[in-house]
């Protein structure tokens, strides 16, 4: 393939991935549908391939439709961070700009707190922000998407620098009319028969492993798991009254309805890491003053345990 892709084609290709419908998107983008199919169907000759199943009564994305749709956005976030560093700089401003992947556990309390405590320190940096999983960053890492990651370990590839940013405690959290939420704390003991909420492996692998075998040495059997792969889901049935789940301490402070959060008592549960990479050969500046923002940052901070 020699010749360069449209923007404007790619633009209207993108409409038509979010919309699934010729008719929705040829209104989102003020033209008739003729036009937006006749585009459609030249993007997909010059890239010699389907991009889309088309049927009387559906449109859905192939699989190479759905590898271009994530460039595509890649594409234009770039663009618009373009344009706003251009314009900054032609106001003669200082530019500067950092992308920055997370778990979501972390943006309970670490990253708006390094996010507020930076931009003082960096007043109109640019960011991009990536929520995803540990080993979606480190492959984001690698591939230069984004500069720095806060992420659960383990990291092991030598082109990352990766060190332990902080550790904190585990609770419980615990359904409101749950007869465990009647205790001030809970003994590891008292989850035995319970239903467990807990992040599904494939994604939670640090987190899951770290609870499962905590519960095995203290001969602990839960009745049934709940996999999750985001905390939000995990609080979400706890909420419910379908399971409990061992969270980091900091989450407690983010209040949730029908939940309370109980401290652990026995043998204690095991302290779970954050970890900060970022590549060994990074090229933009703002990594390492990110970096060394998180360091005094977390040499500081404290996580509050619930009453």
């Amino acid at each position: 393939m020699t010749a360069h892709l449209d923007l404007r084609v790619l633009q209207s290709f993108l409409v038509l991935a979010e919309e699934l419908s010729f008719t929705q998107a040829a209104r989102r983008l003020h033209m008739t549908q003729p036009p937006l199919s006749l585009q459609i169907k030249q993007l997909e000759a010059q890239l010699q391939t389907q991009l889309f199943e088309r049927t009387k009564r559906s449109v859905r994305l192939t699989a190479a439709g759905q590898v271009l749709r994530t460039e595509v956005e890649k594409l234009f976030e770039s663009e618009h961070r373009a344009r706003q560093m251009v314009t900054r700089a032609g106001r003669g401003e200082d530019v500067g700009h950092i992308a920055i992947g997370f778990t979501p556990v972390a943006t309970l309390e670490l990253v708006p707190a390094l996010l507020r405590r930076f931009s003082t320190q960096v007043p109109g940096i640019l960011y991009s922000l990536k929520e995803t999983s540990s080993d979606a960053q480190m492959a984001a890492l690698l591939r230069n998407e984004i500069d720095i990651g806060f992420l659960r370990p383990p990291v092991v590839d030598s082109r990352l620098d990766a060190r332990c940013l902080l550790t904190e405690p585990q609770v419980l959290a615990v359904p409101a009319a749950h007869p465990l939420a009647t205790r001030a704390r809970v003994h590891v003991k008292h989850l035995h028969g319970e239903m467990l909420a807990t992040y599904e492996r494939r994604t939670g692998r640090y987190a899951h492993d770290l609870m499962m075998t905590w519960l095995t040495q203290n001969d602990v059997v839960p009745a049934r798991l709940h996999d999750v792969v985001q905390h939000h889901a995990m609080m979400a049935l706890v909420s419910a009254g379908i399971g409990i789940a061992l969270v980091p301490a900091s989450t407690a402070s983010q209040p949730v309805n029908g939940v309370v959060f109980r401290r652990l008592s026995g043998p204690a549960a095991p302290r779970i890491e954050m970890w900060m990479a970022c590549r060994k050969d990074f090229s933009n500046p703002m990594t390492r003053l990110f970096a060394d923002a998180a360091l005094a940052y977390a040499r500081s901070w404290k996580v509050a345990l619930p009453h």
